[in-house]
């Protein structure tokens, strides 16, 4: 059954649209881009406080990326476990900003320090630009860990929706590199398969806030047409071979379209005998993780990834 909560905020999006108000999949991306942002940012909860937030860029393949530190409060600063997270938006909207409140809670209940990276947006940047973005993120992060109050054996990658899968094909690619890769994986809500339509895509495609409408306008600003969606950093669930990837925490909610696909990939970790947390908020909608004004189960869930992954890195 569908959380009080959610059903609220739902009706309350329904009698906003009744009243004249555009769906977002009815404008021009970067006009749709401006509007989400600022719904998204009055969405989260009041920041809380942390210790100190540091904002900085580093070259990318496509110029500078900007990046925001999150030191949690009561820890000494210096060799921390550190998240590198990668904010939701399906790659088109979303920013450090919309998710300022959620890593600063993240960073708080883990201990750990947060890293948010900006990395580029479609349709200016289509795929595969966001996850060269990704990737390179977390190799600035790697090989510069001393600069950033790191420590390079305890780094985690992380994000919601478009993140998840961004934080996950990071994962595979260093796996499938030979590189020293991330030491665990926080995936809320994840896009792991664009090959085929699951079930719950098919079953919340309407009505549930990410809708088919939604997707696809996401879709078609993201990924040129021609291109392979059995591209592993399209649908990592796709992979042969799920052995040597880092211990995860995979969030999924039970009216969300990426349900299935989330659900799918954190069997396929539990089956090659990765050590993972699979955790399922079964009244509640995507894109709680970050509305936390609104979805108090946002917060629930910010606290239980958090706690799982201080608790692996003993934090």
């Amino acid at each position: 059954m569908l959380d009080a909560e959610a059903r609220i905020l739902l009706d309350l999006m329904e009698e906003a649209t009744k009243a004249g108000r555009p769906k977002l999949e009815s404008l021009p991306h970067a006009i749709g881009r401006q509007a989400v942002d600022k719904m998204s940012e009055d969405s989260e909860a009041d920041p809380p406080e942390v210790a100190e937030t540091i904002d900085g860029a580093f070259a990318g393949p496509g110029g500078q990326i900007k990046y925001r530190r999150y030191l949690p409060l009561g820890v000494t600063p210096g060799s921390l476990p550190t998240l590198i997270y990668y904010h939701g938006g399906g790659f088109v909207i979303g920013t450090i900003e919309t998710h300022d409140s959620t890593c600063r809670r993240l960073a708080n209940r883990s201990r750990c320090q947060v890293i948010s990276i900006d990395y580029r947006l479609s349709p200016e940047h289509p795929f595969p630009a966001p996850i060269d973005d990704g990737i390179a993120a977390f190799r600035h992060v790697r090989d510069n860990a001393a600069a950033l109050g790191a420590d390079p054996a305890r780094l985690a990658v992380g994000g919601d929706s478009a993140g998840g899968a961004m934080a996950a094909v990071v994962c595979q690619a260093m796996r499938d590199a030979k590189e020293a890769g991330p030491a665990f994986q926080m995936l809320i809500y994840p896009a792991t398969d664009s090959s085929q339509e699951s079930g719950s895509r098919k079953s919340f495609a309407e009505g549930y806030f990410l809708s088919k409408g939604l997707m696809d306008w996401f879709w078609k600003a993201y990924v040129p047409a021609g291109t392979d969606l059995s591209d592993l950093r399209l649908s990592p669930l796709l992979a042969k071979d799920f052995t040597g990837l880092p211990p995860a925490f995979v969030l999924t909610a039970g009216y969300d379209p990426l349900r299935d696909e989330g659900r799918a990939y954190a069997n396929r970790l539990i089956d090659a005998g990765v050590k993972t947390t699979y955790v399922n908020y079964p009244g509640t909608i995507h894109g709680f993780f970050s509305l936390t004004r609104f979805l108090k189960q946002g917060l629930k869930a910010n606290d239980e990834a958090a706690a799982v992954m201080g608790a692996f890195f003993g934090t």
